[in-house]
């Protein structure tokens, strides 16, 4: 039975295992019985039960592999069959319960952590695009979506459609990450130029999104005050082109931020760690400048803020979370991906990922827990159904 044949009976229920005959675009299988009006197409036959990684009730472990439900894709929705997922740092926290939205009204077990990943489209629900089945895809996953295994971390996993970008034969290993970081980026460069900054202050520099932004902003010939934490870090940056390198540890710090960011007339800063080095970014940046945190690498309190910042000097403090900023419109996001795609296929100076390590569901748990053994750098990619 084909979508476009199904019952017109909202009660009448589509048979599990009805093949579709339509055309070439439309050839599936209806997995089970679910009524109209959102029938799901689906290009291969699906397990019931898929492997996840969940938080785990011990904070020991962290995350612990279950079999969970595999999800049905809603209405505007497809299902995916995920090949790779990145950890990245926002990952690493949300599944501790330190990052995102922590709400148990919203989230309740099992927690499937995963901000974005790359896979196959295997199920189309209702107005979705039949062109969509079987493409390979990244996508953002959305580990505070209405249903509890939204998050990538899984075997499968339900999107978006208006968040899958097809990757063609780019490998998944390389696409996984297309959100969380170089759509960052982008959107750094596209705030900067929407508040008319002529640069940007960025906190943890050497960070593998920290590497993308010093290249992109020589590119395109933004200024960038990169902030560290240690000179090692530095030295690195430097290597990669960056001009100017501030230790956020280093005595005058605020001094030589303040020097900096009025001499380049840099309004704007973008802060991932977070805790009292806000307080110091805020009183190194101009007046009516703008701090934007996008990251809790410092798990203590937000803080050190001098209420003349604020108050007499009006600069301000907000928050940056990419997937739900509204500084891309939909002509200006899919001009970011093109752009991103067309580097990795070009060879990836600025946007293909260093992959240090790839590791299966299994190994998750110890890998998060022992930190000592963590790549220093590149990122770790789990194969979920490896």
């Amino acid at each position: 039975m084909c979508i476009r044949d199904r019952p017109q009976n909202p009660k009448t229920p589509i048979r599990e295992g009805k093949i579709c005959t339509g055309d070439s675009l439309c050839v599936g299988i209806f997995l089970k019985s679910y009524p109209f009006p959102y029938p799901i197409l689906m290009v291969e036959k699906i397990p019931l039960e898929m492997k996840a990684l969940v938080r785990s009730s011990d904070p020991a472990k962290v995350v612990e592999v279950a079999a969970v439900p595999v999800p049905k894709p809603d209405n505007g929705q497809v299902l995916i069959r995920v090949e790779a997922c990145p950890i990245n740092p926002s990952d690493e926290y949300f599944a501790a319960g330190v990052y995102g939205l922590q709400d148990k009204l919203i989230l309740k077990p099992p927690i499937i952590p995963g901000f974005e990943g790359s896979g196959v489209v295997v199920g189309l629900g209702a107005d979705v695009p039949a062109e969509l089945m079987n493409q390979r895809v990244a996508f953002s996953g959305d580990p505070h979506g209405k249903e509890k295994w939204s998050g990538s971390w899984a075997q499968y996993v339900c999107a978006d459609s208006k968040v899958c970008v097809p990757v063609g034969d780019l490998p998944f290993e390389e696409t996984c990450g297309l959100f969380v970081n170089p759509v960052t980026v982008m959107g750094f460069l596209l705030e900067a130029k929407t508040r008319k900054s002529k640069g940007i202050v960025h906190t943890a520099a050497a960070s593998s999104l920290g590497k993308m932004l010093v290249k992109m902003c020589l590119k395109e010939g933004v200024e960038l005050i990169n902030v560290v934490r240690r000179d090692a870090q530095g030295e690195e940056l430097r290597k990669l082109g960056a001009k100017h390198v501030l230790n956020q540890n280093a005595p005058g710090f605020v001094q030589q931020l303040s020097q900096l960011t009025n001499t380049l007339d840099v309004s704007l800063c973008f802060d991932a760690v977070s805790g009292p080095l806000v307080g110091k970014l805020l009183a190194g940046m101009p007046d009516e400048a703008t701090v934007l945190v996008y990251g809790a690498l410092d798990h203590n309190p937000t803080g050190n803020i001098n209420v003349q910042d604020i108050l007499f000097k009006k600069k301000k403090l907000t928050g940056f979370w990419v997937s739900k900023a509204d500084i891309f419109n939909p002509e200006e996001l899919s001009k970011a991906i093109k752009t991103i795609l067309d580097d990795i296929k070009s060879g990836g100076e600025i946007f293909k990922p260093k992959i240090a390590k790839k590791i299966k569901m299994e190994e998750c748990s110890h890998y998060l827990v022992d930190h000592k053994n963590h790549p220093t750098e590149g990122k770790t990619i789990i194969l979920p159904n490896a």
